[in-house]
């Protein structure tokens, strides 16, 4: 199980070449926890909320789950220029924000009033970067994992490869727990690893996988 990867007091950075189905990966375990009973903050840079439930209810996510275990901060329609409020997500708590301290706000208050520690992923911090100063973007992520161990939640914050400089992504894993890496081989078979997790053994093996829809 996937989940069991990412330790409580833990922020990692899963990084991958475009394609790869980091998204998907972060939907199949966001349904994990949400199977076990946690509440997971989805926070959407790169989709709306409803193209993101369309792809949770294709890996079996359930209207249930959705609206019992699962926040969406909709970071998405800002860089659209929309926050009309709109949206085909009915049941599902959504919060819509225009700037990184909306999502810090929001995920500080839902610790606040958990009853157990969140379960937070950001897709993707690519597209933050597009938006705003790097410097800014390693603030925001420096200062919300260090929020994260204070509340004991777990958080997976994804990054495309290849389209950053060196510095700004082994900046990203210098201020992580772990790192996550997916990749394609030679024959474009799908591939990932635990490349290192603070305080934990792991393995520097590629480990085979796919992606499949429920049918």
């Amino acid at each position: 199980m996937l989940k069991d990867a990412f330790p409580d007091s833990s922020a990692t950075l899963m990084v991958g070449s475009p394609g790869i189905g980091m998204l998907e990966v972060a939907v199949s375990i966001a349904k994990e926890w949400m199977d076990g009973g946690d509440r997971v903050v989805f926070i959407a840079v790169d989709l709306l909320p409803a193209d993101l439930i369309e792809v949770m209810s294709a890996f079996g996510v359930s209207e249930e789950q959705r609206n019992e275990h699962l926040c969406i901060i909709d970071y998405h329609s800002s860089l659209l220029g929309s926050m009309d409020g709109r949206t085909a997500c009915q049941g599902t708590d959504i919060k819509r924000c225009s700037d990184l301290e909306g999502i810090m706000f929001n995920i500080s208050a839902m610790a606040s009033d958990a009853e157990r520690p969140l379960r937070i992923i950001m897709h993707s911090l690519s597209t933050l970067f597009l938006y705003n100063q790097a410097n800014v973007v390693l603030k925001f992520v420096q200062i919300s994992s260090s929020r994260i161990h204070n509340d004991l939640s777990t958080a997976i914050f994804t990054v495309n490869e290849g389209v950053h400089d060196e510095r700004t992504v082994n900046h990203l894993m210098a201020i992580s727990d772990g790192v996550m890496e997916l990749k394609f081989d030679e024959n474009l078979h799908r591939r990932m690893r635990i490349r290192n997790m603070r305080g934990c053994v792991t393995s520097s093996k590629w480990t085979p996988f796919d992606i499949r829809q429920v049918e």
